[in-house]
């Protein structure tokens, strides 16, 4: 009976080895994306964002008059006019409000919902011509943030200054997915107009970079399951440890047996 015990026990602690062996599969991203000399499978454009009411923008308008500059950029000097932080994004932002305009010294309302980075610059900047010389803007989405979840190293709600985030890093930020994690079941969270959407993403076929998921938007949640074996030795090491403290305990009630004999 006691060597029996120890079989089924060795048994287990097998099964639960080869099950904590990922394969290679398991682990690697765009699997089926080929080496070749063109790269047409990563020149996906990129789609731009379109503000909606509750973004919050930075905006800076700099030009050669340096009180003009204070005028729209009060907390930033020359000196650190290059630097931007998302502190100083934060308390120097401009939020978009219900109607969907920010307000600006000088340049007063501007209509900013529904369009990306790139034309709110080109706005700002037209509308700036009308009373400074030469201005430049430097425009950016100040409350770009999402959260990551699940098999990640680091889960947890990230701030980034981007405009533009793309899948991997949005999971770089999060640490990269943990050894545990299935790269092949990923579910994001994309909040829309028409409600929550939810999107599966497989990371293992090189098709991700064609996909409208590809390019994160602000506030998405990205999920990363864990793998079955990831379970099953949870599972398992449960299993061990009853089966260890049944088979300590027959193997007592055994010695004790053979002792009153």
């Amino acid at each position: 009976m006691k060597q029996n015990h120890k079989n089924i026990f060795r048994l287990i602690i097998l099964v639960l080895v080869l099950n904590s062996c990922n394969s290679y599969e398991k682990l690697t991203y765009l699997q089926d994306v080929e080496i070749t000399e063109k790269a047409s499978i990563f020149e996906k454009q990129k789609p731009g964002y379109q503000i909606q009411a509750g973004d919050l923008l930075y905006v800076q308008i700099i030009t050669e008059n340096q009180e003009i500059n204070q005028l729209f950029n009060p907390t930033m000097s020359s000196a650190s006019s290059q630097y931007i932080r998302p502190e100083t994004m934060f308390y120097t932002g401009y939020l978009v409000n219900d109607s969907g305009f920010i307000e600006m010294p000088l340049l007063e309302k501007i209509y900013v919902s529904g369009l990306n980075i790139d034309q709110i610059s080109d706005s700002i900047k037209q509308k700036a011509f009308r009373f400074l010389k030469n201005p430049q803007v430097i425009a950016k989405l100040a409350n770009f943030k999402f959260t990551v979840l699940g098999e990640v190293k680091v889960p947890g709600v990230k701030q980034v200054t981007a405009n533009q985030v793309n899948i991997m890093e949005a999971l770089a930020y999060g640490g990269d997915i943990s050894y545990n994690g299935n790269r092949k079941k990923i579910l994001l969270l994309r909040q829309t107009a028409e409600g929550t959407q939810s999107y599966r993403i497989n990371l293992a076929k090189g098709n991700i970079v064609d996909s409208d998921m590809y390019y994160i938007m602000p506030n998405d949640i990205i999920y990363v399951e864990p793998l079955k074996s990831t379970l099953f030795r949870e599972q398992a090491s449960d299993y061990v440890f009853v089966v260890s403290a049944l088979s300590s305990t027959l193997t007592a009630v055994a010695l004790i047996l053979n002792l009153l004999k």
